[in-house]
């Protein structure tokens, strides 16, 4: 359980009186009714792909008092909602990280800031399965290590680009039983890379980590190496 439970943190508003993107604005969201996205995940390990689709409805949803547009996420075992929004120059998602888990929001990008600019969230996320709950705590510091750089993904490149790199800080699980749990990320290379109209371009999640819990000993390693990339788009 508790590998599931840290796992599922990486998985990345408009108030109602902030103006909507329009298609052809300089903002990392594209809200326009009909716009498509089609990535590719890959696993760097197994060298699998999976393609999955994403779609700008024309619904707009109001979750945690804030106001967050409607995109559909179709991959090959069906459909599900996603939620993005803006709020002036900060950008936000709305997720459920998994069944069982309360959704969460994450201000994942800032825009108008200069690189090396960092921000924190703290994070906690409680799972109870057979009357055990587990606890998950941790900081989420995003850090934007590049600005207004030329990248090319696939055949495109893509323009005043910004690169945000997540760091999970001080991580820890908590048991109702009596055991000593510790929680070791060996690995950390957690980035994401977004250009103007387009929003995410690319993500990268490299993440091992190390779960001991006291007489059990070390289990439930995390070795996640997967590689995400726009490959086309109707964005003109």
């Amino acid at each position: 359980m508790a590998a599931a439970l840290f796992l599922a943190v990486l998985g990345t508003s408009c108030k109602k009186d902030d103006p909507v993107p329009a298609p052809g604005d300089t903002k990392f969201l594209n809200t326009a009714p009909g716009t498509t996205w089609n990535y590719k995940t890959v696993d760097n390990q197994d060298l699998t792909e999976t393609p999955y689709t994403l779609t700008s409805t024309n619904r707009d949803s109001v979750l945690n008092g804030r106001s967050y547009h409607v995109y559909t996420y179709n991959d090959a075992n069906g459909s599900s909602d996603e939620f993005y929004g803006i709020s002036g120059n900060e950008y936000y998602q709305f997720s459920e990280l998994a069944a069982g888990l309360p959704p969460i929001e994450f201000k994942y990008l800032v825009d108008n800031v200069g690189a090396g600019t960092s921000w924190t969230q703290p994070l906690t996320i409680s799972q109870t399965q057979q009357g055990v709950t587990l606890t998950f705590n941790a900081t989420l510091k995003y850090t934007i290590v590049e600005k207004g750089n030329s990248v090319t993904v696939g055949s495109k490149s893509y323009d005043n680009t910004i690169k945000v790199k997540t760091d999970i800080i001080n991580p820890s699980v908590t048991s109702t039983l009596p055991l000593a749990i510790t929680v070791e990320p060996i690995t950390q290379d957690v980035y994401a890379i977004y250009a103007p109209k387009y929003g995410l371009i690319k993500r990268n999640t490299q993440l091992k980590v190390d779960i001991n819990i006291q007489l059990v000993g070390t289990q439930n390693v995390i070795d996640n190496n997967t590689t995400t990339e726009l490959i086309s788009s109707n964005i003109p």
